[in-house]
């Protein structure tokens, strides 16, 4: 930093990554940075699972899966979501990569070896918890204002929650949680 004259002001730098309480965000509002972060910490701890087991059986590497792994993946989601193809990838590839390892499940497809290990697909955990997290505020369980809002205009059949949808202008905008 240098100081911009005798005034005492101080010119600042710029950084195309800033990181708070543990976010990684770049200067264009994407998460790539934070989601590269965590699936490498995911694929690291992965290894350090898979390497001193000579044999893992399916429960043992659900549990440790969903006990060690997974929530590096899943930090802090309720700031972020993936909406970029690439991202929803390297989070994906971190789970294929755990179902591969145990033995026998290596030859089947994806979907397969998720139904035998009884595990969800990280996409499907984040609309489950996007859907979740909607009931909750349509519901009152948070003690705060609602951001979304309920179309007042529309007859909808069997209940009156229904979403109003907003346009949108941007990409960005569209991916935010109360425009799903």
């Amino acid at each position: 930093m240098k100081t911009a004259g005798g005034d005492g002001r101080v010119d600042l730098g710029s950084s195309s990554v800033e990181r708070d309480l543990g976010v990684h965000i770049d200067n264009e509002l994407k998460f790539s940075k934070h989601v590269e972060t965590q699936a490498n910490k995911a694929n690291k701890i992965l290894g350090l699972v898979r390497r001193p087991y000579e044999y893992l059986d399916q429960e043992s590497m659900r549990m440790l899966f969903i006990a060690l792994v997974r929530p590096h993946l899943e930090f802090a989601k309720c700031a972020w979501s993936p909406r970029l193809e690439k991202d929803k990838k390297l989070i994906g590839g971190v789970l294929r990569r755990a179902t591969k390892c145990v033995p026998g499940l290596k030859d089947l497809e994806y979907e397969e070896r998720l139904k035998v290990m009884k595990i969800p697909s990280m996409c499907y955990r984040r609309v489950r918890g996007d859907m979740i997290e909607v009931y909750k505020f349509m519901h009152g369980v948070y003690n705060c204002k609602n951001p979304l809002e309920l179309n007042q205009q529309s007859g909808t059949r069997g209940h009156c929650y229904k979403l109003k949808k907003n346009a949108c202008k941007t990409s960005l905008r569209q991916h935010f949680f109360t425009e799903l």
